[in-house]
């Protein structure tokens, strides 16, 4: 997933991973990514009646930039939530490797006209998930910048964030976002490394990256350490959160 690999730390003992109970009690206070064949985490009725997270981060419209043209995709079943988790819609947008550097208007108005649509329904923020290519950059940023004017009045805007995005300049912190989520899973051989350097808030780290919002996946879990610097976990699933008809492992009791 990621193209550059963190700088070689002084070799230190593996961090312990959090326990499944770690995991379950951080998603419990944070937000389940959940994907469009998914209605997501379910919490085992002989544990606690309360929901298994706190906010549903759910893509809702995902749009393909390819060529010129748009493709468009979406939920495949209905969602159903459990009582008192908030919706956070969440746009996904791919860049194709022949979509232009700049966006066509037609392009930048579909995901606008989405963000405008699904910021209706959000509960105080929706989430723009975009691993747009270098070459694309400044056109995201404006992208971004337009996307948030185009919320409605009280909708805040988060963005994902490749990790290392992080250690590219301070281009993150000048983006016009409320928040940002680095996304430390899927890091390669260098994975370790990585985590250290969020775990420390290391000063190489943009400013937006050493904020309370971070995501993880629950098939690799970071140490209780990295996990405590959360306020703001985000936590996904690959094969249960996508394939309802198999419950996530930290819940099975």
């Amino acid at each position: 997933m990621l193209a550059h690999a963190a700088p070689h730390l002084a070799a230190e003992p593996a961090a312990r991973s959090a326990s499944p109970a770690e995991v379950a009690a951080s998603l419990a206070r944070g937000a389940a990514w959940i994907w469009p064949d998914s209605n997501g985490p379910h919490r085992p009725r002989t544990t606690s009646a309360a929901p298994a997270y706190r906010d549903a981060a759910v893509l809702v419209e995902s749009l393909v930039l390819r060529g010129v043209r748009v493709e468009r995709g979406g939920r495949t079943q209905p969602l159903a939530l459990p009582v008192g988790v908030r919706l956070m819609p969440v746009v996904h947008v791919e860049s194709a490797a022949d979509a232009p550097d700049d966006f066509t208007p037609a392009q930048r108005a579909a995901v606008l006209a989405a963000v405008r649509r699904h910021g209706q329904r959000a509960a105080g923020l929706l989430q723009l998930d975009f691993e747009a290519p270098p070459r694309q950059r400044e056109a995201y940023r404006a992208l971004v910048a337009a996307a948030r004017a185009a919320l409605p009045a009280g909708v805040r805007l988060s963005v994902t964030a490749l990790a290392h995005w992080c250690t590219q300049g301070d281009w993150l912190d000048r983006l016009s976002v409320d928040e940002v989520v680095p996304m430390l899973y899927r890091l390669g051989p260098h994975a370790q490394d990585w985590r250290r350097r969020f775990e420390r808030g290391d000063a190489s780290l943009a400013r937006r990256c050493r904020g309370p919002a971070l995501g993880f996946a629950t098939n690799d879990p970071p140490s209780p350490v990295l996990l405590a610097r959360a306020a703001r976990p985000y936590w996904f699933d690959e094969t249960a959160w996508s394939n309802p008809s198999r419950p996530p492992s930290h819940l099975i009791p």
